[in-house]
């Protein structure tokens, strides 16, 4: 490509997108869906309910995981101070667990 080709064809991109509109990611995910911009149709979504036993199970393989690909150190400690927060909550449910009967 020449030059001068290059030039044309950056000013008709440059054209193309002056009268284009600029759409989000989720505005063009409802152009070519066919959706409607009207939320109020839409139901709820019930998210997936993860007990905090599966949390610190999954953060310990997890942890495992990051050391055996030599992950950097900030990014090791973050999965550990989660997988140690996980493991609080389940500790404290627990605790509430066992004050509410009163064991």
């Amino acid at each position: 490509m020449s030059n001068t080709e290059a030039l044309q064809w950056a000013a008709e991109a440059d054209d193309s997108l002056t009268r284009n509109e600029i759409l989000t990611d989720g505005e063009i995910i409802r152009t070519v869906t066919g959706e409607d911009d009207d939320d109020d149709d839409v139901a709820p979504v019930n998210p997936i309910k993860i007990s905090h036993s599966e949390a610190v199970l999954a953060l310990i393989t997890s942890l495992h995981w990051v050391e055996e690909q030599n992950f950097e150190a900030h990014e090791i400690m973050l999965l550990i101070h989660l997988r140690d927060r996980a493991f609080e909550l389940k500790i404290g449910t627990a605790a509430q667990k066992t004050d509410f009967f009163g064991h």
